[in-house]
């Protein structure tokens, strides 16, 4: 199943991409129960970092930063509105960091 899921992200960048458009993975936060069944199940080497380098696109996962480990998802999956908000603060940061072409796009005042 993560062979395909993973082949079928590949065509869809390429479609994307191709089509002038960007690509950037989220993986945000989860906890307890949940994040142990994923990690078992879908080890982050296998999934997520195979996943960046096949399709050859930038991503964030929430455990590579600070900002975003910290949040704590009450029922395991999802956050609250205010640790969300905090969430989102942090990754669009992290965006505008990282991906080149959001900084051209936010110095020239254009809409990403």
């Amino acid at each position: 199943e993560i062979h395909r899921a993973i082949a079928e992200a590949v065509a869809a960048v390429r479609k994307i991409r191709a089509r002038g458009g960007e690509v950037v993975f989220i993986r945000p936060p989860s906890a307890g129960p949940f994040l142990e069944r994923e990690l078992r199940r879908a080890p982050r080497a296998e999934t997520w970092d195979r996943l960046l380098r096949e399709t050859g696109r930038f991503g964030i996962y929430y455990a590579d930063y600070p900002a975003m480990r910290a949040l704590e998802p009450p029922e395991w999956s999802h956050l609250t509105r205010e640790d969300a908000a905090r969430f989102t603060r942090a990754y669009v940061a992290v965006l505008m960091r990282e991906v080149p072409g959001l900084r051209r796009d936010a110095a020239a005042g254009a809409a990403p």
